[in-house]
């Protein structure tokens, strides 16, 4: 925070999964469906950096590391070569020693915490088991936010940022969290450094058990991140319908849209969506045109659709700008990127698409000129891809994993590809 001291053959994987609708005290996170062919490396194909013109951004900044994001989600794996360098360390408590040494209420957090109190115990270990195909979710959003630019798999939006991980999200079958854990967790990332939040979890029911929460970060200057939501198998298409937490005023809601510029089928629409970023569409575009980022066995990278994947986007922009511009309030940041975004569908702010789709480029530009400039860690080259081509299946294993669920389901198919 701001002014805060705190330090060429491949075998495929194919996993179905089943998401059961939650009671009204959980959250649903939102990771839908992939399906077809087959993934290939190199920066050329991350399609969505040219849709949000993050090449030119890169000039100016990208991140650093004194910048922080916190991840609330499914808890991420940091295995990933990709994502490694990316973890936010608590520098003021000592590893192991079962004192709370900075006071502030969790023990050992020296990575975090994870907040899960149902039929688990919090404690401080939010990254989970490397394979643990729970933190899939969690561990694609850092990839997008934090992957670094090498000219092999992915890059991320703000490669050099850091991100602080904290868990809400249950291990059985992505069971939601409660009102209480999403709270706490909120005021974890305040309270210990957090510059920006990324919540790409919500449920419709508005309630007031955590609002005070938001405020809390909205009122320290922190900015708040979160998803319109996915409804494509209750109701065929994204419904006009107000989830939360973006819902809420102090919150950027974010949809998502396909290769095309369209928005995605799947994405929640209303006068709330602010921002909308590139993800894909699987009734409407190929694989390569699905976005796609880091898997939680350290290796492999998988593709995703839903508007999660869009929460993100927005969040790892955010961090660039402040990385950029280190006086920037989240008041400005919020004005500059409703300012500097593409335009879509009607003219002006519409339902669908908000105030359009992100301008990575300039809105870093837009918050240099809003104050005072530090300057920015030295950018990366964007360099030249590696591995871009992929023919065929030579190999697949299918594993598929049927849980009861009630009888509003989401279907998720995971497909991975094993580097080299």
């Amino acid at each position: 925070m701001r002014g805060f001291s705190m330090k060429n053959k491949r075998s495929f994987t194919y996993i179905i999964l089943t998401i059961s609708l939650l009671t009204a005290y959980q959250f649903v996170i939102t990771p839908e469906y992939t399906s077809g062919l087959s993934a290939q490396n190199g920066v050329e194909f991350d399609w969505h950096l040219e849709k949000i013109s993050a090449f030119d951004a890169w000039k100016i900044t990208n991140g650093s590391s004194d910048v922080v994001i916190a991840v609330i989600d499914s808890g991420i794996c940091f295995n990933h070569s990709e994502i490694t360098h990316a973890e936010w360390i608590n520098t003021d408590e000592i590893a192991g020693n079962a004192i709370d040494d900075d006071a502030n209420g969790y023990t050992d957090d020296v990575a975090g915490w994870d907040f899960v109190s149902i039929g688990e115990t919090p404690d401080n270990e939010p990254e989970g088991e490397p394979g643990d195909q729970v933190h899939w979710h969690a561990t694609f959003i850092a990839g997008l936010i934090s992957a670094a630019i090498d000219g092999d798999g992915i890059a991320g939006i703000a490669s050099k940022v850091t991100l602080m991980n904290l868990r809400v999200l249950k291990a059985d079958n992505y069971a939601g969290c409660t009102y209480e854990e999403l709270g706490d967790s909120i005021r974890y990332a305040v309270d210990n450094g957090a510059d920006v939040i990324s919540m790409s979890l919500h449920n419709y029911p508005n309630t007031l058990d955590y609002y005070d929460d938001i405020l809390y970060a909205y009122e320290n200057n922190v900015s708040l991140v979160s998803v319109t939501g996915n409804r494509w198998l209750a109701s065929g298409g994204g419904y006009y319908y107000r989830s939360y937490p973006g819902g809420y005023d102090e919150v950027i809601s974010v949809g998502a849209t396909n290769y095309y510029d369209v928005k995605a089928d799947y994405s929640n629409y209303g006068p709330w969506t602010e921002l909308v970023a590139p993800v894909g569409d699987q009734a409407y575009d190929t694989i390569q045109h699905v976005i796609h980022s880091t898997y939680a066995n350290g290796t492999d990278y998988i593709y995703g659709l839903g508007t999660s994947f869009a929460c993100p986007q927005i969040a790892a922009a955010i961090a660039l700008m402040i990385s950029a511009n280190s006086s920037v309030t989240s008041a400005e940041i919020r004005d500059i990127l409703q300012k500097t975004a593409t335009d879509l569908g009607v003219e002006g702010k519409d339902d669908y698409y908000g105030y359009g789709m992100l301008n990575v480029t300039a809105a870093v530009m837009e918050a240099v000129e809003r104050g005072s400039v530090i300057q920015p860690e030295t950018p990366t080259p964007t360099p030249t891809p590696t591995n871009t081509s992929t023919n065929g299946f030579p190999g697949f294993t299918a594993l598929i994993s049927i849980v009861s669920v009630s009888t509003c389901s989401v279907v998720i198919i995971v497909i991975t590809r094993k580097r080299k």
